[in-house]
């Protein structure tokens, strides 16, 4: 699953769901969230992301086009994204689980 947190609000933006994500389909839903941000899209100054491999550089290409600045979370540091780790373990104690 691919989402966007707004921090300001914490209003999440759900971009898709797959099994496989892949380096193109991420940058192909972040190009679609920031059109669907249309002129707020240049609010965003700041991206954290997690060192997944499917986040290349045409993803974060994508958020320094519009000037945001794009940070990796640094290993072993979970606080530096636990906005999107709560909202993440929410997601799974809710979610039903397959028999």
């Amino acid at each position: 699953m691919l989402f966007f947190i707004d921090h300001g609000t914490r209003r999440v933006h759900i971009a898709g769901t797959t099994r496989r994500p892949t380096g193109p389909w991420i940058t192909q839903r972040a190009r679609n969230y920031l059109m669907d941000l249309g002129d707020h899209a240049e609010s965003v100054k700041f991206l954290i992301r997690d060192r997944g491999a499917y986040f290349t550089d045409s993803f974060d290409a994508v958020f320094q086009a519009i000037g945001a600045h794009v940070l990796p979370t640094l290993p072993r540091v979970p606080r530096m994204n636990a906005i999107a780790e709560r909202w993440i373990g929410s997601c799974r104690r809710e979610a039903p689980t397959a028999s």
